[in-house]
Formats: structure tokens, C-alpha cells, sequence
């Protein structure tokens, strides 16, 4: 399935924040390098994609493969070495040179091989087994494509910077109650850190429209957070939104990764093709249940990311 021109959540934050980290304000430059370094986190070993004849350089402008994780685990389990679960798992073809960015939506209940725990599950469980590098290497693996640098937020940080930013005005989707709390599908409403979580978490509730209406108010949210943190009125919550971003993201990329991302591949942003996987859910012997990924369908859409990395 393929749309353009729409952000899934986690593409939009990550992208906004290493704008945020890479200078938009130039008198921040200490700190914005301070929370940089702090949210680096290279995986052990790891120079390049064995996918790769050769490491890629963002200062070049080379096309790179990110991917993006959004684990389920707050602040406080991640300082204790529980990993979390990848609620959400994107990768993107970013390629400055042709403008262009392809994205692919992989479901967490996407049936894989986890490279390095010799199990065949859920693909969101490699995360939680091996951190980024079990996780990287198991997308690697079901995709075959290259991975060049990886990043990773937690709800935590979800909830946490729309607090900062003073909430997100967003237009529901869908008409569905959970947690207490209503939306009626056409209807602006005012969303806080918590409010927002629920509304992007909800997909089982009688009318929430199950993962797909999920995915979308995922990008609603994140639409309307990417218009606060770039908004005239962030400035002053400057501070705010780097300790956000330091206590609840990880990236392999160095801070001057960071900075060459930002200054040399934001054009990219205008040209979004997105792609999710296609396939069947079955309950296998375990008694679990996994997505199925058609696998001519899902070869169509590796090769389609593989050629614009060229």
C-alpha cells in the first residue's frame, strides 16, 4: 500500500527533533551539542550495513537507510536495562540527491526471524531482547535492505513534549471512547501529553478503526506537534524540549550526522513516499498471533526503497 505526502508519527518526531538538535538556534550551540552526545548511542561493533560495500557519509550527501523505533517502555525502565517493545517500526530511504524519501510501515506483529536470538516471532520482541542492534539486524533480515543508522524514542518522550509544547490541536479521525475519553471524528479537540497517548494508542475500541486508524491518528498527532516545535513560540520552550529529547531518544548519529542531516537532506521532507505491508493474519501452533507479510509484495517494496538509495 503506498500513499504520499502523509508523516507517520514517529517519522515526523524523529525528523523534528534532529532539526531541533541540529541548531535552530545558533546562541544553543553548546547545548544543543550537549544533548546531542548524551543521546548518542552507537551499537557495539557495528561500522556499516553488511547489506553495504561501503559505509555512507551524511557530509557527502550520500542516500541513506534509517530506522526508527517506538519502544513502549518509559524513562525509568529504559535507565534499568529493559529495552521495551518497538510499538512502531519505520524505515526510510532518504535521498537528497533526488529530493525523495521512501517509508516503509512494518506491523510489530510482523512474523520475522530475529537475528541473534534463533526464535521466529513477533519482530517487535527484538528490540526488547537485544536493544537496537538485535532490532536492526532483524529488519535488516526481513526486509533486505540496508540500515545505515537507527533512532528510537519512548512513549515517555511522546507524552513529555507535547506537554512542553503546551498540547496539539488536532481534528479526530474517528468517533470512539477509550480511557474515558471521547472523540467524535471531525471534531477539533485540544490533546495534553496524556490525552494525546490515548488517542494514538486506541485501536480496538468499537470504532477506532483497529491499526490503520491508529497509524493515522499517529499522524495526525505528530502533524500537530511538528507545527508547535517549529512555531515562533518554541523558542522560549527551548530548554524544555532538549531535556525532552535527552532523557527519551537514542540515535547512532554523531552530532555532526545530526547537523549534515539537517542543513543537506531537508528538501527531502517535500517529496514522501510511504509504503505499508501488505499480507494475512494467521494464529499459528503457539497460539499468537502474527501478520503475515505477502512476501512478492513486500520484495516489491524493498526493491522500490533499494533503488532510491542509489
Amino acid at each position: 500500500m503506498k500513499k504520499k505526502g502523509c508523516f507517520s508519527w514517529l517519522v515526523t518526531i524523529a525528523l523534528i527533533i534532529l532539526l531541533v538538535i541540529g541548531g535552530i538556534l545558533g546562541y544553543a550551540y553548546f547545548k544543543v551539542k550537549g544533548t546531542a552526545d548524551s543521546i548518542h548511542s552507537p551499537i557495539a561493533g557495528r561500522e556499516k550495513s553488511d547489506l553495504r560495500d561501503k559505509g555512507v557519509d551524511v557530509k557527502n550527501k550520500d542516500a541513506i537507510s534509517v530506522a526508527l523505533f517506538g519502544v513502549d517502555a518509559n524513562a525509568k525502565r529504559l535507565s534499568e536495562g529493559d529495552h521495551g517493545r518497538t510499538d512502531t517500526i519505520l524505515l526510510l530511504s532518504i535521498n537528497p540527491n533526488n529530493k525523495k524519501t521512501v517509508m516503509i510501515s512494518i506491523p510489530r506483529d510482523t512474523y520475522s526471524e530475529i537475528v541473534g536470538h534463533n526464535s521466529r516471532e513477533k519482530i517487535a520482541h527484538a528490540y526488547a531482547y537485544g536493544g537496537a542492534k538485535m532490532a536492526v539486524n532483524s529488519v535488516e533480515k526481513l526486509m533486505n535492505v540496508p540500515i545505515d543508522y537507527y533512532a528510537a524514542i519512548n512513549m515517555d518522550g511522546m507524552q513529555e513534549l507535547i506537554d512542553t509544547v503546551g498540547g496539539v490541536d488536532v481534528v479526530s479521525n474517528a468517533t470512539f471512547t477509550a480511557q474515558g475519553e471521547s472523540f467524535v471524528k471531525g471534531q477539533k479537540v485540544h490533546l495534553d501529553g496524556k490525552k494525546a497517548l490515548v488517542f494514538i494508542r486506541s485501536r480496538k475500541e468499537e470504532g477506532a478503526g483497529d491499526d490503520f486508524g491508529r497509524q493515522e491518528r499517529q499522524q495526525i498527532v505528530i502533524q500537530g506537534l511538528a507545527h508547535k516545535l517549529l512555531s515562533a513560540e518554541s523558542v522560549t520552550k527551548f530548554d524544555g524540549i532538549l531535556k525532552a529529547t535527552s532523557k527519551n531518544v537514542i540515535t547512532d548519529m554523531t552530532f555532526s550526522d545530526l547537523t549534515s542531516l539537517q542543513s543537506g537532506y531537508s528538501k527531502t521532507l517535500n517529496n514522501v513516499e510511504k509504503y505499508q505491508l501488505e499480507g494475512t493474519g494467521k494464529i499459528k501452533d503457539d497460539g499468537l498471533w502474527y501478520f503475515l507479510a505477502d512476501e512478492n509484495k513486500k520484495q516489491q517494496i524493498s526493491d522500490v526503497y533499494k533503488e532510491n538509495l542509489k
